[in-house]
């Protein structure tokens, strides 16, 4: 008998790093909240915890209040980048420090799969004399493949792109055409992008006068809300202005986000019977005001 105890116990202490390995070789996904615009603090970790469903361990970077109003502290916990496979960015207008910037510039540099989320595209705003004020535009347009135009005030009727139907991102989205409460973010393009889905909305007419050239943008416009791309560091890249927590609520948004960290991660796309979750979240951050009762 004390010989199996002793056996029993040799055994359960080889075993041990083998149950634990199993978990760091799952792939892990960094989702970065860095706005509390759309509510991502409310959407993301729903999304982390639907990842790990399908096998993947994930870290939320998230702090408290908002991060925009920081300029430390922004990004607690963005080391975790070291470690990841994919990271999926929702920041807005930031001011990291240099200790919170560096672990995003040297994951982008290594290469590694991106996504980005709505107001990824202007995940940074620099004053002027600030070294990394190329970054307010660069950061939208170098790893995304577009920086932050304008967006329109309607909501934005959806149509999947005929032509690339095929991608390994839109398999299995069963709908072509839906509507996205969120308002139409009109883009700037860099060459290469694969287009996969497209949104119109109606706004008002303007001139803008941006750092990269005139943009007439006209009361209805058409453009890409989605797209594949390969960015100047040679990481997948995709890129959606979907992200209002009413998207959330489409099946086919959610089964795209789910397609595009597989192909990102290089994995077999989940089967067309495989659950998509939805979830009807409530934007918090743009609650309608209420009207103070006539005297």
């Amino acid at each position: 008998m004390k010989l199996l105890a002793i056996l029993t116990f040799l055994g359960s202490i080889l075993l041990a790093p083998l149950c634990h390995a199993d978990d760091t070789v799952k792939p892990h996904v960094v989702l970065i909240v860095g706005t509390l615009h759309y509510s991502p603090e409310l959407t993301m970790p729903l999304y982390a915890k639907e990842l790990e469903k399908f096998g993947f361990r994930t870290t939320v970077v998230m702090g408290k209040g908002d991060p925009e109003r920081k300029t430390e502290n922004a990004l607690p916990g963005i080391e975790a980048l070291a470690d990841a496979d994919l990271a999926i960015f929702f920041p807005r207008f930031l001011k990291l420090p240099d200790a919170e910037w560096k672990p995003i510039e040297d994951y982008l540099k290594a290469g590694k799969p991106v996504i980005g989320l709505r107001t990824a595209n202007h995940s940074f705003r620099y004053p002027k004399d600030h070294p990394r004020f190329d970054w307010n535009d660069g950061f939208g347009r170098r790893v995304f493949g577009t920086p932050y135009v304008v967006h329109q005030s309607s909501e934005t009727k959806i149509k999947v792109v005929p032509e690339n139907a095929t991608h390994p991102i839109m398999t299995h989205v069963t709908e072509t055409e839906w509507t996205s409460p969120g308002t139409l973010y009109l883009a700037h393009p860099e060459k290469g992008i694969v287009p996969l889905v497209t949104g119109s909305g109606t706004g008002r007419e303007r001139l803008l006068k941006k750092r990269f050239g005139e943009i007439q943008v006209k009361k209805f416009e058409t453009a890409p809300v989605a797209w594949a791309w390969e960015n100047e560091w040679k990481g997948k890249s995709f890129y959606t202005s979907f992200g209002h927590p009413g998207d959330f609520a489409e099946k086919s948004f959610n089964r795209m986000l789910l397609n595009a960290v597989h192909w990102g991660l290089g994995k077999p796309i989940p089967p067309a019977d495989t659950e998509i979750t939805i979830w009807q979240v409530e934007r918090v951050d743009k609650k309608p005001k209420s009207k103070k009762p006539k005297k």
